[in-house]
């Protein structure tokens, strides 16, 4: 089985960064980065972390289409294999990301992991995902924390994968949420927090492959 577990790394320091990546990346499908480790570290860390792994570039990138499109070609030039977008900025900024990734996957955000997510992304999610869809994304990042958020937005994604945060710290379990229609998992603080990093990407790799082997035979397992 490939792997699917990917380690978010937000964090300001490269050093640490870099470590971590280099010591984990036969075990994790990507690295993924954040505002934080870009702001602490400059754009060039995409490139330095691609020589390890994949790289996805969790900018929630939400403008209007041409600054959208900037932001995407840079990240691209850099080396990044996937970034995320936000979809309640409507189809044409969505699109613009689309259009502008080269050969980069967009992953467009249509529910997320934080409790401030039902003041308006829950009630708009189906809206969301139709937007995703029509910009012509690649998958959904949906909450990991949230198992009738993913069978929702599963039920409508059209056979693309979902990818998922909120998992650990924020209380989403790995084999639930695989169970429930995720094909990624992401995890961010347990990892980089933990002093031993590789034995906890082991033991949610084996979490992975748990959920995997309990999930309904309705849900595909997709490929991003």
């Amino acid at each position: 089985m490939d792997n699917r577990l990917i380690v978010a790394l937000d964090i300001f320091e490269e050093k640490k960064a870099l470590e971590i990546a280099k010591n984990i990346s036969d075990m994790v499908f990507a690295i993924k980065i954040n505002w934080p480790l870009i702001l602490g570290s400059g754009i060039d860390i995409v490139t330095k972390l691609s020589r390890f792994t994949r790289v996805i570039c969790d900018l929630k990138i939400a403008d209007i289409p041409n600054t959208n499109s900037l932001i995407t070609k840079k990240v691209r030039e850099k080396g990044a294999y996937a970034v995320i977008a936000h979809a309640f900025v409507g189809e044409d900024s969505l699109k613009a990301v689309v259009d502008s990734a080269g050969g980069a996957k967009v992953l467009a955000v249509v529910a997320m992991s934080h409790p401030g997510a039902s003041d308006f992304m829950e009630k708009n999610v189906d809206d969301l995902v139709a937007v995703a869809l029509k910009s012509g994304a690649d998958g959904f990042i949906a909450p990991g924390n949230n198992p009738s958020m993913i069978r929702r937005v599963r039920e409508r994604s059209m056979n693309k994968p979902i990818v998922s945060p909120g998992i650990g710290a924020q209380g989403g379990n790995a084999v639930e949420a695989v169970m429930n229609g995720t094909d990624y998992v992401i995890v961010g603080r347990s990892v980089y927090e933990s002093a031993h990093p590789e034995d906890v990407v082991g033991d949610l790799n084996w979490q992975i492959s748990e959920g995997l082997e309990r999930r309904p035979g309705k849900y595909e397992i997709l490929n991003l």
